[in-house]
């Protein structure tokens, strides 16, 4: 992402007006000078090939779809993460019985601990650093219950060292794997090339809407405010599954580790 949205999170928000701003500012850039060639020219000398206006929004219109589609996919990543972190937490808590009860004391607390942390590690983004800052926080959360799964398996009784060992050591390693995956998939966005070039295709598709009224002199300002609407809209979607919990009801995007909250209390 451009280095001024990545320090500027808060107004994801607001990005789909900047941009219908810029498409009507083009479009009426577009309008102008179409104006001004048909007036120098006049309408045998002005004229617009069909052909590379369709070109140039089948582009817009391919891009648009590429990024849509990648988004979508990340954000269907995202939530999978999550419904796996829960599974994995629950299963932990699941095998606390295992242990001695000091221990479980101990284990419970630093799952407790985790699950807070993952929980407010993406609340109030300001920048993508908080990002990271969240995610080094749940790395060492997750580190932290590994150290003491490992010291509370060394400790377990007789009876239930077996189960200690061969049941909760490997949970204790896939919640490592699952939520070090989620921290990956949570900083995954599309090349801040490709979004860029996003905004220049969509900019020159409002020039040449506005071009293309004046020399064809088939004004239609419906069709033109529902497409820049419905742009702006299409953006605002691209940024809520890139930044769900930015933009995205804290409730739905965290289901299923605020139910396993609620039940572990």
């Amino acid at each position: 992402m451009h280095s001024f949205f990545e320090s500027n999170l808060h107004i994801a928000e607001y990005a789909p007006f900047g941009l219908i701003i810029a498409i009507v500012i083009f479009t009426a850039i577009g309008w102008s000078i179409g104006l001004y060639r048909l007036k120098k020219y006049g309408e045998g000398g002005a004229v617009i090939r069909d052909s590379l206006a369709a070109a140039i929004f089948g582009l817009s219109a391919l891009v648009l779809g590429f990024t849509f589609s990648g988004s979508a996919s990340r954000y269907v990543d995202r939530m999978d993460a999550i419904r796996v972190q829960a599974q994995a937490l629950q299963e932990i808590y699941s095998s606390l019985k295992y242990l001695s009860p000091s221990d479980q004391i101990v284990v419970k607390k630093s799952l407790d601990d985790l699950l807070d942390v993952r929980l407010t590690a993406y609340q109030n983004l300001k920048t993508m650093s908080d990002i990271d800052t969240g995610a080094a926080k749940i790395m060492a959360a997750t580190r932290k219950i590994q150290e003491d799964v490992t010291q509370a398996t060394l400790n377990a009784s007789s009876e239930n060292k077996a189960f200690a060992t061969g049941l909760l050591a490997p949970q204790v390693s896939n919640l490592v794997t699952v939520f070090a995956s989620g921290v990956i998939d949570t900083k995954s966005h599309p090349p801040s090339l490709l979004l860029r070039f996003l905004f220049a295709l969509l900019c020159i598709g409002a020039f040449l809407i506005g071009y293309t009224m004046v020399l064809k002199n088939e004004t239609d300002w419906l069709l033109a405010s529902l497409y820049t609407l419905l742009i702006g809209a299409s953006i605002y979607v691209i940024l809520s599954l890139e930044l769900p919990n930015l933009l995205m009801p804290y409730e739905e995007v965290n289901r299923d580790l605020l139910l396993l909250k609620d039940a572990v209390k």
